[in-house]
């Protein structure tokens, strides 16, 4: 193979019920350029890498696995900035989770014919189909907007984690030659990829479904962290500490959204905590005086479950 336009970094743990299908699903993209698909397994204790090897003897000049004997998450590693894409040899980066996958053959044409024609352009995503593999919920389809549009970056700060599905996302390989340490500090590339594109360039959006993503399949992140609060607080201070990060690299430029983006977190973090919390004044201190009589309210009621419905509702009515 000559050198890649595309690199795809598909990531995996434990998936080996999905992982075949993420890997035809990239292996059937038809494109008028080579791309390569860089999987990395993080120490899987099923069937996962097994799989990986049978695909990669079948393509040795289109999958380079990457098989880790311990696993590097549980270490901090974040795993696509350190480990995987600097092996890719591709311009651009597509990111791929093992129990998601693609569904139009088209996609990586898609958004590599975007990128080389915008070179103001950084990330370029897509619209996608999200399906339920743990409930009776019909396929929902996540679209940004309803055309083709660039993102504002107002809806990248405060959309945050939900503005991307990140199996629909392609970006420059560049945007990680001098990464800011903010981007490690969590493994949440729905939040951190954005926002390190939008320090090179602008994030269009394209309003084609290409993608499927697997909301709370077994493996993920959001089955394993969200119903557990220890976890779920020590992701909500790192999602803080990344965009503390990206106001200090920015010198404060969109501070104001800044603010208005980390004041729920807040409010969040601290209901999931006790006051005795060496951290608790801390967060407190960072509190407006209406955050602190919204939180002091559900504090008082003492229902978590109150407060996200609160902040559903809300984001209902204004979008964020």
């Amino acid at each position: 193979m000559e050198k890649p336009l595309v690199s795809v970094s598909l990531v995996t743990f434990n998936q080996e019920e999905y992982i075949r299908k993420a890997i035809e699903s990239c292996l059937n993209q038809q494109t008028d350029f080579d791309f390569e698909i860089i999987i990395h397994d993080d120490a899987s204790s099923d069937g996962t890498p097994g799989i990986i090897q049978e695909y990669s003897s079948k393509y040795p000049d289109k999958i380079i696995p990457i098989l880790q004997t311990e696993n590097q998450f549980s270490k901090g590693i974040e795993v696509n900035g350190k480990i995987a894409i600097p092996k890719a040899r591709g311009k651009y980066i597509a990111f791929l989770e093992a129990d998601d996958y693609w569904i139009d053959p088209h996609k990586l044409q898609y958004q590599a014919d975007v990128l080389e024609a915008n070179p103001d352009v950084a990330m370029c995503f897509t619209a996608t189909k999200r399906i339920f593999p743990q409930d009776d919920k019909k396929p929902e389809i996540k679209r940004f907007r309803n055309h083709d549009t660039i993102c504002s970056t107002k809806d990248v700060i405060l959309l945050g984690g939900r503005m991307v599905d990140m199996g629909s996302a392609v970006v420059r390989k560049s945007i990680y030659t001098h990464v800011p340490d903010w981007y490690f500090y969590i493994q949440i590339w729905d939040l951190t990829v954005p926002l390190l594109a939008l320090l090179h360039g602008k994030i269009k959006y394209l309003d084609k479904v290409t993608s499927v993503y697997r909301y709370n399949s077994p493996s993920s992140w959001t089955r394993d962290n969200v119903k557990n609060y220890q976890r779920r607080k020590d992701s909500i201070k790192k999602s803080i500490r990344v965009t503390d990060g990206f106001d200090e690299t920015t010198d404060y430029k969109y501070h104001k959204l800044i603010v208005r983006k980390i004041k729920p977190m807040i409010v969040e973090l601290l209901l999931l905590s006790n006051n005795e919390d060496e951290s608790f004044p801390t967060y407190y201190e960072r509190m407006s005086r209406p955050s602190r009589l919204i939180y002091e309210f559900f504090k008082m009621i003492g229902s978590f479950r109150l407060w996200k419905f609160y902040r559903y509702t809300k984001r209902l009515l204004t979008g964020y």
